[in-house]
């Protein structure tokens, strides 16, 4: 009993905005995962995560259980450990399902505050900024040389 009051009960995040508003800030990226942070400067002092795996990373078996490997890590974080008035994303990877669960919730862990670090932030689609629409404005090769 005393053990279950130790360890951190987060709320889910369930609105597509609320992913998007932690998907702006920092990021840490791990094997097992990527982690989002956005520190929210509201007076609620709980903290909350929301769960992402593509379908990329596998079918529908694989993802649920990579899901569940995580809620069971994150339920395994003390509340002293979680950083308070804070919401989390976490975007699971194929690594979560083979990676021994002591080193998930180690990682999990140690990405909570550098994931808060908004410039942490990486592009939100990885494509290198550009300096318009279309091709580069540079000249291109000379057709004529030759």
């Amino acid at each position: 009993m005393d053990q279950q009051r130790r360890r951190s009960h987060m709320k889910t995040l369930k609105k597509r905005s609320e992913f998007l508003a932690v998907a702006t800030s920092g990021r840490t990226d791990r094997r097992a995962f990527a982690l989002q942070g956005l520190a929210r400067g509201d007076g609620d002092a709980g903290s909350r995560v929301g769960y992402t795996v593509t379908k990329k990373t596998g079918n529908a078996v694989e993802r649920n259980r990579i899901r569940r490997r995580l809620r069971a890590a994150v339920a395994e974080l003390g509340t002293d450990v979680v950083p308070q008035g804070a919401d989390y994303v976490i975007i699971g990877r194929r690594a979560a399902l083979s990676q021994p669960f002591s080193d998930l919730v180690r990682d999990l862990i140690s990405g909570l505050k550098p994931a808060l670090d908004p410039k942490g932030a990486r592009p939100r689609h990885g494509g290198r900024p550009t300096a318009g629409k279309g091709r580069s404005a540079g000249p291109g090769p000379d057709k004529n040389k030759g």
